[in-house]
């Protein structure tokens, strides 16, 4: 992987409120998991439509190297199309918070590792909770969708929109659980998350790695530059995974997006112990 680092000046953080849970639940099918390790726990934040299951194969590597994982699982996600449509992104907000809160309660400190809209949310902690460490895969602040930022006006007309046959097929071939449609006032509501978190990207001070793949087709892999630039983080990185389309975790260049990980988590690991 081609990997970028820079470093600017250190922008002050700012606390953003706390936000209540309300989503309906009906069955799980995919739930949140939880691996016991050692005093350093990495939290795993999920995308949208999808599950705790599309992380979960680098949690798994993750806890082998002795870290402690928590693979949460957001609201409205991982049940029913029906409990996603009555979601919203406050919900899914206060998912994570809940996440990084029981986690913290067993452990010294916490990374965040947040894909597609996961990593979106995983920004907004940033801000709101103490991190170690901040790790995007393929974050959904460019989504790849000339019709994207009409959302906010589709989601008041369109009830659902279907995912592809292929989209589908991909979920079953690696053992993701995902809907195999967007509800579309779900699909405003994250339109309106990442406006709302795009312009804080310059507060966050958290040390973060970047992860896109160059063939992804739901977010722009060149997005991945402008995150880099516009992060406030005084030691960032940027990694490009040549052969991975957007689920990086079940792609390609898997192994060296978990070797990656790994390598950026035991660093953090080690300056905590000196400090």
């Amino acid at each position: 992987a081609l990997a970028i680092s820079c470093s600017s000046a250190v922008h002050s953080s700012s606390r953003l409120p706390s936000i209540a849970s309300g989503a309906t639940v009906t069955k799980i099918h995919a739930p949140a998991y939880a691996l016991s390790g050692g005093p350093i726990g990495v939290l795993l934040v999920h995308g949208f439509t999808a599950s705790p299951t599309e992380l979960r194969p680098l949690g798994e590597h993750l806890h082998r190297a002795g870290y402690s994982i928590s693979g949460l699982r957001l609201a409205g996600h991982g049940t029913s199309i029906d409990d996603m449509a009555r979601s919203n992104a406050r919900d899914w907000y206060a998912s994570v918070v809940a996440g990084y809160d029981e986690l913290i309660a067993r452990c010294d400190r916490v990374v965040a590792v947040g894909l597609s809209m996961g990593g979106v949310l995983c920004c907004q902690l940033a801000l709101d909770r103490p991190l170690l460490g901040l790790s995007l895969l393929a974050p959904s602040f460019a989504v790849n969708s000339r019709l994207f930022f009409l959302a906010p006006y589709l989601g008041l007309l369109i009830r659902r929109w279907s995912k592809s046959q292929k989209s589908i097929a991909y979920y079953r071939q690696h053992g993701l659980f995902s809907y195999p449609s967007m509800p579309g006032p779900a699909l405003a509501q994250l339109h309106r998350l990442i406006r709302r978190v795009r312009p804080l990207l310059p507060r966050i001070e958290t040390p973060c790695k970047i992860f896109m793949g160059m063939r992804d087709t739901t977010v722009v892999p060149q997005s991945g530059f402008a995150l880099l630039r516009e992060l406030g983080s005084r030691h960032k990185s940027l990694a490009l995974l040549p052969e991975s389309n957007h689920i990086l975790t079940v792609e390609p260049d898997a192994a060296r997006l978990f070797a990656a990980t790994e390598h950026f988590v035991s660093g953090l690991a080690a300056l905590a112990t000196k400090t």
